[in-house]
């Protein structure tokens, strides 16, 4: 069915992901064993020789010099087999030419056969042993990383912001995504941590149909990483956090909070733990965005119990109260349909049942005080 989970596709591509990072894994030890038979003296000159040619690679990208990327991409790989670093790549957003301002420029770089020679030399200067935390490139008043740009761009799609990219340069973009992502672990999570690009992927999220399908597959991919995005300081969430990412695709907010199944057992022990009572108002807040959005999320919590729902009954009982008090008739169908028991043992502050609180809540309309009754809920204390 339409709004299943893609079980098949997040499996497939968490296979995809673990046999991309196990091969770029092989061939660093294989230019690890090469760099340790080299002699000081020959490194520290491979070293310089592989700086000063990438940092050549900001006059071909950004002046159009003779000098094509093919040739770059060959005396880089030709260094890499004989031991040379990235590692005297200038981490500074403001110095230099690294494998972030790189990715950056990606946006002047036009053909099939150029981006398929930009991945070459990624995958290479990856290898070589760039650093991918500490190496910047200048955006507004700071600089960001390998992995947080190329989760902007993915974020934004085609043909939007000031890179205005193509489906063939945002494809390079989904194409180095794994050799660049890694897992969260799960005491990131635990200790409140989160990895900001993977946020920040969430947060700049753009309707881009052209290229939806991997916009969809990314967050996937990320989800597979042990992310989640209720794993961060509520704080820095906004009260709009999901309802953004709803707007632009219903499906996309409940793949977020799917229904239990085996293989997702690692990503919802994650999400069930994190979930706190502002986070499921800032959810509810999404649920309720507009109607297509309250009809999506109503046949989606019917087909069969969720555990979203037990929680909400069981740790935020008042905001089943405020559902009935805002007519949110569509989210209150599934909680009746599978939680009725939980639902009439329910309380309000002032001990009425819900079809009580229902009756004498000036907000309520008659239509959902007629849901509660066709439901079996009494006025019984």
């Amino acid at each position: 069915m339409e709004q299943e989970f893609p079980i098949a596709t997040y499996i497939a591509l968490q296979q995809e992901l673990n046999t991309e990072r196990a091969q770029l894994e092989k061939e660093k030890a294989t230019w690890k064993a090469i760099r340790a038979t080299a002699s000081e003296t020959d490194i520290n000159q491979l070293d310089e020789q592989f700086s000063t040619h990438f940092e050549y690679l900001f006059d071909v990208v950004h002046n159009s010099s003779g000098t094509s990327l093919r040739e770059y991409r060959d005396l880089l790989n030709a260094l890499l087999q004989k031991g040379a670093s990235a590692s005297l790549l200038s981490n500074y957003e403001l110095e230099g030419y690294n494998l972030a301002m790189f990715i950056k420029d990606i946006y002047l770089i036009n053909g099939s056969d150029n981006l398929d020679l930009a991945a070459d030399i990624v995958r290479t200067t990856i290898i070589a042993g760039a650093d991918l935390n500490r190496q910047k490139a200048y955006v507004g008043n700071g600089g960001i990383n390998s992995l947080e740009q190329v989760c902007a761009y993915l974020a934004l799609g085609i043909k939007y912001g000031y890179s205005k990219l193509t489906v063939e340069q945002y494809s390079f973009c989904y194409r180095i995504f794994p050799w660049i992502a890694h897992k969260q672990l799960p005491g990131d999570v635990a200790n409140g941590h989160f990895e900001e690009p993977y946020h920040l992927f969430r947060r700049m999220l753009y309707a881009s149909p052209d290229v939806e399908d991997m916009q969809e597959k990314t967050l996937l991919r990320i989800m597979t990483l042990g992310w989640s995005p209720f794993s961060i300081a509520d704080e820095l969430l906004s009260p709009r956090a999901f309802a953004r990412i709803a707007v632009i695709n219903p499906r996309w907010l409940t793949m977020l909070i799917p229904h239990e199944q085996q293989e997702l057992k690692p990503y919802l022990d994650i999400v069930r733990e994190r979930i706190n009572p502002a986070i499921i108002k800032y959810l509810l807040n999404a649920f309720t965005s507009d109607k297509k959005i309250r009809k999506h999320l109503r046949t989606f919590f019917s087909r069969r119990p969720h555990w979203l729902l037990k929680k909400i009954i069981t740790e935020t009982p008042e905001t089943i109260f405020d559902l009935v008090r805002r007519n949110e008739q569509d989210l209150l169908i599934p909680f009746l349909k599978h939680y009725k028991r939980g639902l009439m043992a329910l309380r309000s502050k002032d001990n009425q049942t819900l079809l009580q609180f229902a009756m004498k809540c000036r907000s309520t309309v008659e239509n959902t005080i007629e849901l509660l009754r066709q439901a079996g809920v009494s006025t019984a204390s």
